[in-house]
């Protein structure tokens, strides 16, 4: 009697460390898609983004709201050499300038890590400008030092990049030079 109650005992423990291994390689094939898709998720947003970007730079006849055209641009770069991309919004801002805010994916959420603004419309280009092999932000600022009106001056290439706690300028070149 006791060698049955034995095996009965054994055969239990068996089914259920059986089941327990398999539920842990559910939860563990389950951990693996979720963690694939909170990688995906900031792309999948800045793709969204890019869409109604596209929509609304065409202007809408059906919601008054977005039927001014939107003037900006979204672009998911690596400025700040992390390996991870951060989302890139820049727009116009004011009569004559334009704005940029770098999001970072951080927590599971878009945080800002800086921001840029210029007084001009031209807007911001990501790349190695430099040919130093570091990602730059270049822009074009108005040269005020020629004493000339706003429309008449002529601009400054501005390139800047991330110093590890925000973003500097490291380069000014004025037409002349």
């Amino acid at each position: 009697m006791d060698l049955i109650v034995f095996g009965i005992l054994v055969g239990f423990v068996a089914i259920t460390l059986g089941f327990a291994w398999w539920q842990n390689r559910k939860a563990v094939r389950a951990k693996q898609a979720l963690n694939l898709a909170v990688e995906e998720f900031p792309s999948k947003v800045v793709d969204a983004l890019r869409f109604i970007v596209q929509f609304s730079q065409q202007g809408s006849t059906i919601d008054p709201i977005l039927s001014k055209p939107w003037h900006g641009a979204i672009d998911y770069v690596d400025v700040n050499e992390d390996g991870q991309r951060e989302l890139l919004v820049q727009y116009p801002t004011g009569a004559h300038g334009s704005a940029l805010r770098i999001l970072a994916w951080q927590k599971g959420k878009f945080e800002e890590l800086a921001g840029l603004g210029v007084g001009t419309p031209v807007g911001f280009e990501f790349g190695d400008f430099d040919g130093d092999g570091k990602v730059e932000i270049r822009t074009q600022e108005t040269d005020w030092s020629v004493g000339l009106p706003y429309v008449n001056a002529p601009r400054c290439i501005l390139l800047y990049r991330w110093d590890g706690t925000k973003f500097v300028e490291v380069s000014r070149k004025s037409p002349s030079a």
